[in-house]
């Protein structure tokens, strides 16, 4: 009897056990198989012989240019098919570039303020024909009530964005990087704030009509993002993470800190050597700084310039206003990618992007120790390549542009993997 016993249990042990495997396959068969696991992408995961000439035309540009570091990635037809770090993220201790490196992007920032401004228009928080400064404005009360020249009420928010709101470099400079200036005429201490910087432009006269003139402005989009904080009741750099970039699966954009104690893990150091590579400190200490650290306040000029990306999460924002939503929708609606393109206005010029050509749009960003180009390019092709180095001479957008067009010639074929799909 007792053999009986356990030879029954023994059978029920084994029957329980099989109910268990089954039971398992089952649920491993209805996961859903396209959630492939997250993980830090590499240089290994680009070495393929078909996109070689890549390596090659970057190694080429890198070494005529003499640049420190970089980073390049490539989408074709919406997929993240190459992203690859050059050369190092830190020269001192033999660190190397990798797709994770963090660069400052300068200008490119402007096209991140430009999408934020246009999704708040298409969700009916602001309109492109509102007015920036008065009574009727946006920007009211104790803060901006130091304007002299009525043209200022003039301003409306597609002037911001089309760099057309009427103020003229040519009398003192770009407000954004003159902050001796604005101490000494305006009897303000240091640091300037960006209330500071305001003040001194809204006091002053303005040179155009507002919709007239073009007039590149770093003041204007840092205008915008004071627009975006009072719109939303959020900071800016907040409420762009929290709407436009995380739900996108951008996670590593941040406005980058001035110094070099502020950088962030994974983020490059920035190497400038051009003839005028010091500069007295935007503090005011009266001391000569390295450019790249302490000579400009990155962390006001945000909107304008103060963004930090690697080369996946670059190409990431690129597909959301590419205009082709083949994999990945556009973040803005049709009418607000056209005026993004084609412009608003009597100015035809584009919204974010520097340059609008057919099929191919661009977007240069700069500051001391950062060189940036993203682009969508012909062909479903986009890229993005950015360097931690201001050159010694010669232009680093003609010259990686050409580089790289040339290594698009020579590939017979394109991966078929999207490493969007895998990277964190």
């Amino acid at each position: 009897m007792h053999r009986k016993l356990t030879s029954l249990g023994l059978l029920f042990s084994i029957i329980l056990l099989f109910s268990f495997t089954n039971s398992h396959k089952i649920s491993t068969e209805n996961t859903n198989n396209n959630e492939l696991p997250k993980r830090t992408l590499t240089n290994e995961d680009s070495d393929n012989p078909a996109l070689e000439p890549i390596d090659r035309m970057t190694e080429r540009f890198m070494k005529s240019l003499q640049l420190t570091g970089a980073t390049v990635g490539v989408v074709k037809n919406e997929k993240l098919v190459y992203v690859k770090g050059f050369g190092y993220a830190d020269k001192e201790n033999k660190v190397p570039v990798e797709p994770q490196s963090l660069f400052r992007i300068g200008s490119v920032s402007k096209l991140i303020t430009a999408t934020a401004i246009l999704k708040l228009v298409d969700d009916g928080k602001i309109g492109l024909d509102d007015f920036v400064f008065g009574e009727n404005g946006i920007l009211k009360g104790k803060k901006y009530n130091s304007i002299t020249n009525r043209n200022f009420y003039k301003i409306r928010v597609k002037h911001l964005l089309n760099h057309t709101a009427g103020w003229s470099l040519i009398t003192y400079g770009d407000p954004m990087f003159i902050p001796k200036k604005i101490h000494d005429m305006d009897k303000v201490s240091y640091p300037i704030d960006f209330d500071e910087v305001i003040h001194f432009v809204i006091s002053r006269h303005l040179p155009y009509t507002p919709g007239t003139h073009y007039n590149y402005s770093n003041f204007g989009y840092c205008l915008l993002g004071r627009i975006i904080e009072e719109k939303t009741d959020q900071d800016y750099e907040t409420w762009v993470q929290k709407n436009i970039l995380k739900p996108n699966g951008i996670t590593h954009m941040r406005i980058a800190g001035n110094f070099e104690k502020d950088r962030i893990k994974n983020e490059v150091k920035y190497y400038d050597y051009s003839p005028d590579n010091k500069q007295l400190a935007f503090t005011g200490s009266g001391k000569l700084v390295d450019k790249p650290y302490g000579a400009d306040d990155v962390e006001m000029l945000g909107p304008a310039g103060g963004w930090l990306s690697n080369a996946v999460d670059m190409m990431r924002l690129l597909v959301l206003v590419d205009g082709y939503s083949k994999r990945y929708k556009d973040i803005l609606s049709k009418d607000s990618m056209n005026k993004m393109i084609n412009g608003v206005g009597g100015v035809k010029q584009p919204l974010g992007w520097r340059s609008v050509s057919g099929e191919h749009w661009w977007r240069t960003g700069t500051l001391s120790g950062t060189s940036a180009l993203l682009t969508r390019d012909l062909n479903g092709i986009s890229w993005v390549v950015i360097s931690n180095t201001t050159p010694r001479r010669g232009s680093f957008w003609n010259t990686s542009r050409w580089a790289l067009r040339e290594a698009f010639k020579e590939i017979k074929s394109w991966p078929s993997t999207d490493l969007f799909e895998v990277s964190e």
